[in-house]
């Protein structure tokens, strides 16, 4: 088990990224690329867990640097506690810069 609880790795290089409570699923935008592909960096946001009005939601971490792989939840689902929310490719931190995303608005 890893000492992050928002995140499993078991030494393979795929990584869960975990609901640290239950809500409803909020997807947060992504913020940099790298050939065509988003990039993550350790304890990024990823997502939020929205509780309902007058509560501030919960933040859903990357748990490690790496390639976002894949949403397992839809903005607006409800969640529970410990439910895998995406799925991303853990990377040393040796890995190239990435470029962040320029604001199109």
């Amino acid at each position: 088990m890893s000492d992050n609880p928002q995140g499993e790795s078991g030494r393979l290089p795929i990584v869960l990224i975990i609901a640290p409570k239950a809500g409803k699923l909020r997807i947060l935008p992504p913020k940099a690329f790298q050939e065509g592909r988003e990039w993550i960096e350790r304890d990024q946001p990823v997502a939020l867990i929205e509780h309902g009005a007058g509560t501030e939601p919960d933040a859903v971490l990357a748990p490690v640097r790496g390639l976002m792989g894949g949403l397992m939840g839809r903005d607006g689902e409800p969640v529970r506690e410990g439910q895998p929310v995406a799925w991303m490719e853990g990377v040393p931190d040796q890995t190239a810069v990435v470029k962040p995303v320029k604001d199109t608005a």
